[in-house]
């Protein structure tokens, strides 16, 4: 049932029609989000995971400020820097040439690479299979299915598919940009693999295709490497040789990606801060139960989907059986950042349920109950992310039950202010905030912080209770100029993060430089 790689302008036509419809919905929260912005406050632009969009904001506005090498601005320990996080510091150059906002240009990228895995996704389908329903059908879960999340809370759960962006293409598109790109790398990485193309670009179009992904999400080329090593293995053995053109395109990938591998590992073990950073950097994977439903029915269906492209020995679908495989043997492996490597799972489980669906379940059902199967088993799995959709939507309308997410998600029109005042006067210096306002000052204005993140904050928690004491002024004289002497700390912000934690006892003996509203910013000589 292979296709033959062919897209009439027709069916293109109901590709991107779908695609704009998915990427549309993925917007949706957020656009509810700055509607519902309160007078007097700004919508930061992120919704999901904020600590993290952030630090997308932070390593961002580095790259606006004309640098191509990262830094942690989330602490305050001097550093080398190191040509890491290309991505996010190539979009900060092209905000910084184009004039455009950070968050304009973060939010461009999240479409366009969401886009991006949406066309590579049916490009790859109208290879796998010529019945057009059944790509259809596939791209739809591909596009906009998840789990039973919302059953899963109910008996106690954390399913995965609220709480792991990475692990699904529609929650990926509405996270950020890297993640559905580095799904759509991983997908043209395989598929490369399984349809090579002739000449040079049988290796030169992985390779330069890996390349990328190394430079965008280089912990997804785990996957890639295992799920193409077991492919070939696989097609080695049941062809009873090995096929020449699928390892001449391995080899490119691993010609053009592992170079960028071996410089990681060296930054990461050479460079102090950032090997701290890692350190703590730990993700560990879900639990059993957590996965399961996480996937709900469409990882049900992708077993007797993997049964069935074992069974007529699709090259395609076995590609994506041994992704599957691949990835789940490696989620569990004892690795520092397991659940990062679930990293576009989704995918090839979703097409694989749509095979079990359509070439399995469904032929057992007669007559017009077909329909109705289908209908249902859709619906179940488009559900989930209509629940995520609710769960972000009613969380910013209940400003007055989530006050901690209001406070992560909004800010005051002053500080807003303050931090254009920062990122004139004080870029790269030192800020002491409270840890909800250094989650946003190194984006927004520029400046390294005391404390802001969970995981870009070396000893993160240690710093995150002494900025917390210092303004409940529970800091000794002495602590406090350790600390100012130790770290370099020229600013103080002082807003309403802060006020809320004490009055600070030390703040009377500092000179206010800059004052907007509830909002002042203390200078340290």
């Amino acid at each position: 049932m292979s296709g033959d790689g062919h897209i009439s302008g027709k069916e293109w036509r109901w590709a991107l029609t779908w695609a704009g419809v998915i990427l549309a919905l993925s917007c949706l929260p957020y656009l509810i989000a700055w509607a519902a912005t309160p007078p007097g406050y700004q919508f930061s632009g992120i919704l999901v995971n904020p600590f993290d969009g952030n630090s997308y904001l932070a390593k961002m506005r580095q790259g606006w400020a004309g640098s191509w090498q990262f830094h942690l601005t989330y602490t305050p320990e001097p550093h080398e820097g190191a040509y890491i996080f290309l991505f996010y510091l190539g979009l900060g150059h092209v905000a910084r040439l184009t004039g455009l906002s950070l968050i304009l240009v973060y939010h461009m990228a999240r479409l366009l690479a969401g886009l991006a895995v949406l066309i590579a996704a049916y490009a790859f389908l109208v290879r796998l299979t010529s019945d057009r329903h059944e790509r259809r059908l596939a791209f739809w879960l591909v596009g906009a299915s998840a789990g039973l999340g919302w059953l899963g809370l109910v008996l106690g759960a954390f399913p995965i598919d609220l709480s792991v962006p990475e692990a699904f293409v529609f929650f990926s598109l509405m996270s950020n940009p890297h993640f559905p790109l580095a799904i759509a790398l991983m997908l043209i990485v395989v598929q490369a693999a399984v349809w090579p193309a002739s000449g040079i670009w049988r290796w030169l179009y992985p390779g330069l295709t890996a390349l990328a992904l190394a430079l965008v999400q280089p912990l997804a080329l785990a996957a890639v490497y295992a799920a193409v090593a077991l492919y070939l293995l696989v097609r080695g053995w049941l062809e009873r040789s090995w096929w020449g053109p699928g390892l001449v395109a391995a080899g490119g990938v691993g010609l053009f990606s592992v170079p960028v591998l071996l410089y990681d590992y060296r930054v990461y073990t050479t460079n102090p801060t950032l090997a701290a950073w890692a350190a703590q950097n730990v993700t560990p994977s879900p639990r059993v139960l957590d996965l399961i439903l996480g996937y709900g029915l469409v990882g049900l269906l992708a077993i007797p989907g993997g049964m069935m492209v074992l069974r007529n020995r699709d090259a395609g679908g076995l590609a994506l059986l041994a992704w599957s495989a691949a990835t789940l043997t490696l989620v569990y492996m004892p690795l520092a950042l397991q659940r990062r490597l679930l990293t576009g799972l989704g995918l090839p489980l979703a097409v694989l349920a749509a095979i079990g669906l359509n070439r399995w379940l469904l032929p057992k059902i007669t007559g017009g109950w077909k329909r109705v199967a289908e209908a249902l088993i859709v619906g179940l799995s488009l559900m989930g992310n209509l629940f995520l959709m609710a769960v972000l939507i009613l969380g910013v309308l209940n400003r007055a039950g989530q006050a901690d997410i209001f406070a992560r998600l909004y800010l005051l029109r002053d500080e807003a202010i303050a931090m254009q005042w920062l990122l004139t006067h004080a870029q790269d210096e030192v800020v002491l905030a409270s840890p909800r306002t250094g989650m946003m000052l190194p984006g927004r204005a520029g400046v390294r912080v005391f404390a802001g993140h969970p995981f870009e904050t070396v000893d993160a928690e240690r710093k995150q209770a002494q900025a917390e004491a210092f303004f409940r002024g529970e800091l000794s004289g002495g602590e406090w100029q350790q600390l100012r002497d130790r770290y370099d700390i020229r600013y103080i912000w002082v807003g309403p993060a802060e006020q809320a934690l004490g009055d600070g006892k030390y703040l009377g003996e500092m000179e206010p430089v800059f004052q907007q509203g509830r909002v002042t910013i203390y200078h340290l000589p």
